[in-house]
């Protein structure tokens, strides 16, 4: 099996490793990753389960990550391979393998399950079963878990496309073409639905919403604009989420800045200078952002304003911040799950879930979260009653 990149994508991401190492062309020493500091643990967070999806996607910088109805987890490999257990035991309940380099998903809605690949294909699954329902060559590679709701498929893909089809067949049904910049950030932002409406975000700064019957656009507002001399100053890519509560969406842009958009006007409400590639998440009281030097920053969601700031996983390579209970659950490069507290921010609890970099954010499934790693490792965490 061969993967295909295009040379700019590539770059991207090899120029962003070298922005985050603090890499300045001169002949200095890279930062390194932040060492973790000890801490006595105040939460007593338990593994439930865990299982193996498929082969290792190790430094693909991939859009897989689970997903869930509820009841169960879905997950996919980039050997093909595609899982579902039960949410709260981890028993298998059914798994497939499809012959295809799977790179983004699963997307979960409808019953059923939606999934790109490095070649350029989209696939739909019953989630009940897990048989093939069609799948689809797009002509591009997919990078982001695509959203399912009205009988809509909404696949972001690398070429700068936000399209939709149709559940039943797989037709396309519209397609939104957006200008690419001549260098991009290697990942692409996963579509959010809302009401009768998708906001998905672009490599050129822009985030829009539009409908998700026909593809319209109902408005699109401008995250972060170019500015510098060279390609890599010039990035502006909306990062890898797009957060959606009650009628406002949170986003931010790399080089950019986090903004809260009212989603019926596209007003934006605040904005605050912030720059990000993992992404953000939000709750009803707080946006929690992950900074492309990996601080973890709470955000008032009304306001914008700051709220806490943790530094202590510096470099690390961390995912968007997932509310998990009282704590913020963030993964880094070496497969740690930690645990931070919402009133402030201080580490309350840390756990190796995986042997290498965890993939995405955490997915909250009633009383678990779950994680998974590049290794293939799936794995689910509880929190026991009471304080160590």
């Amino acid at each position: 099996m061969t993967l295909r990149y295009s040379s700019r994508w590539l770059l991207a991401t090899l120029s962003l490793v070298a922005f985050a190492l603090g890499c300045s062309g001169k002949k200095e020493k890279a930062e390194p990753p932040a060492k973790l500091v000890q801490f006595k643990p105040t939460l007593d967070v338990r593994r439930a389960w865990s299982a193996k999806v498929g082969g290792g996607s190790e430094r693909l910088r991939l859009g897989l990550r689970p997903a869930s109805d509820g009841a169960r987890v879905y997950a996919g490999s980039v050997d093909g391979h595609i899982k579902a257990w039960d949410a709260v035991t981890g028993k298998l309940i059914w798994q497939i393998k499809t012959g295809l380099p799977l790179a983004a998903g699963p997307g979960y809605g409808d019953g059923v399950l939606a999934l790109g690949s490095s070649d350029g294909d989209l696939l739909l699954l019953d989630a009940e079963s897990g048989a093939e329902k069609w799948r689809d060559a797009v002509g591009s590679e997919v990078l982001a878990s695509p959203a399912i709701g009205s009988g809509i498929v909404v696949l972001r893909s690398v070429d700068g496309r936000l399209r939709g089809f149709a559940v039943r067949d797989g037709s396309t049904v519209w397609t939104v073409d957006q200008d690419l910049p001549s260098l991009t950030v290697r990942g692409n932002t996963v579509p959010r639905l809302a009401g009768n409406v998708v906001v998905a975000g672009f490599n050129n700064g822009r985030v829009g919403a539009f409908e998700i019957s026909n593809g319209d656009a109902a408005w699109e507002v401008a995250v972060a604009n170019p500015s510098g001399r060279t390609e890599l100053d010039r990035l502006v890519d909306v990062s890898l989420s797009v957060q959606v509560v009650a009628t406002e969406a949170y986003v931010v842009g790399y080089h950019g800045r986090v903004v809260g958009i009212d989603i019926s006007t596209g007003v934006v409400l605040w904005q605050q200078d912030m720059s990000s590639f993992a992404g953000l998440s939000a709750d009803f009281t707080t946006v929690y952002v992950t900074t492309d030097v990996d601080s973890v920053i709470a955000l008032d969601r009304r306001a914008g304003a700051q709220v806490w700031r943790q530094d202590g996983l510096r470099l690390r390579d961390v995912t968007a911040p997932a509310r998990f209970g009282n704590t913020v659950a963030v993964g880094d490069f070496e497969g740690y799950l930690h645990f931070l507290d919402t009133g402030d921010g201080h580490f309350v609890a840390r756990e190796r879930a995986a042997k290498g970099r965890i993939v995405g954010g955490a997915l909250v499934v009633g009383e678990n979260v779950v994680v998974q790693g590049e290794d293939g490792t799936i794995s689910a965490w509880t929190v026991r009653a009471g304080r160590k």
